[in-house]
């Protein structure tokens, strides 16, 4: 059974690409790239510059298919996808898949450990030439990290105005990986695990009461129809998903291409940061002209979350140490301390 899902999945995929005319490109390489957000978002305006731009850069013998929304599987199913080969680049979120790539995961997931979009460009900066680990558990997995999306803070996003922590206690909250549902038990409301798609039927049916969500995503996925209260408090800040290929399929290029790739994602990292600054900025303004309301979430409630928090890092550090990777996470989470101190 499990080999003719995978056979039904790959023909299945390969249809898609008929139908979408992929097979009359004239590259020599041609790469498929399922995209877990929507085309409208900041994000996805800088992937498609960076797919343009490489295959300027290499002459059109590179080319990338941009599938978004999903539309090549789901944002969970992105790993498997790639290591079966059904496609070649995914544009996916790490803390989906907190068991495969625990260090990579950690700052798409831990909450409440960074303040600023451009802490999160130097952060992976650094982890991805310093941290060892991440390299190592990236060709474990079959993959290659090209460079780490980023979004505005998360804030807290619900039906009703949320006062404190004592307001959270019952209700439920969108969450995802690991630490983040332990962050939300912490304060007594329930965890809900589901992805971006679901969210907007998940808010307006009551499934969840409250989603940590960012102001520019709430004008792209409409939100503001079904949440309007915006609470001061970041729930998370972080690097989110990244733009992986798998090994076979960077090993179709040559070590020009490869190359090039690999400046222009450095490049598009940047672009990232700078375009999802400008987009937050802008976001604000559209939603209080739509009616959201922003609420102040005191400082000594957000202190006094925080520290009914577990100690994640800590944490980390020691379901790490026990997989043999214990001094790689220490210098994990010094880097982290160092950059947002």
């Amino acid at each position: 059974m499990r080999v003719f899902s995978k056979l039904f999945l790959s023909l299945a995929v390969g249809a898609m690409f008929v139908s979408a005319g992929i097979q009359t490109s004239d590259a020599k390489v041609l790469l498929r790239a399922n995209s877990q957000w929507s085309e409208t978002h900041s994000g996805s305006q800088v992937d498609k510059w960076w797919a343009d731009e490489i295959k300027k850069r290499t002459n059109g013998e590179v080319e990338i298919k941009l599938f978004f929304g999903g539309a090549l599987g789901k944002a969970q199913e992105n790993l498997p996808l790639l290591q079966q080969g059904a496609i070649d680049i995914a544009m996916m979120s790490p803390g989906y898949f907190p068991a495969q790539l625990p260090f990579h995961a950690a700052p798409n997931s831990i909450p409440m450990a960074m303040s600023k979009v451009e802490q999160a460009t130097e952060l992976m900066e650094r982890l991805m030439v310093e941290v060892e680990a991440f390299d190592a558990e990236a060709k474990e997995n079959g993959v290659k990290t090209l460079f780490f999306h980023h979004l505005n803070a998360y804030q807290l996003v619900c039906k009703e105005q949320i006062k404190g922590v004592a307001d959270m206690k019952g209700k439920k909250m969108r969450t995802w990986g690991k630490a983040l549902p332990q962050a939300v038990e912490a304060v007594g409301a329930t965890p809900v695990t589901m992805f971006l798609p679901e969210l907007y039927e998940g808010v307006s049916r009551g499934t969840v009461d409250c989603i940590p969500f960012s102001v520019d995503l709430m004008m792209n996925y409409k939100m503001y129809e079904v949440a309007k209260h915006i609470h001061n408090i970041t729930i998370w800040q972080g690097p989110t998903n990244a733009t992986w290929i798998s090994l076979k399929s960077w090993d179709k290029l040559t070590p020009e291409q490869q190359k090039t790739m690999q400046e222009v994602s450095l490049e598009a990292m940047r672009k990232d940061r700078d375009v999802t600054i400008e987009a937050g900025k802008k976001a604000i303004g559209e939603l209080k002209a739509k009616g959201v309301q922003f609420h102040d979430f005191p400082a000594a409630e957000q202190a006094k979350w925080a520290e009914m928090n577990p100690d994640f890092f800590g944490d980390f550090i020691k379901e790490m140490t026990a997989k043999g990777r214990g001094d790689d996470a220490t210098k994990t989470i010094k880097i982290w301390r160092e950059v947002t101190q």
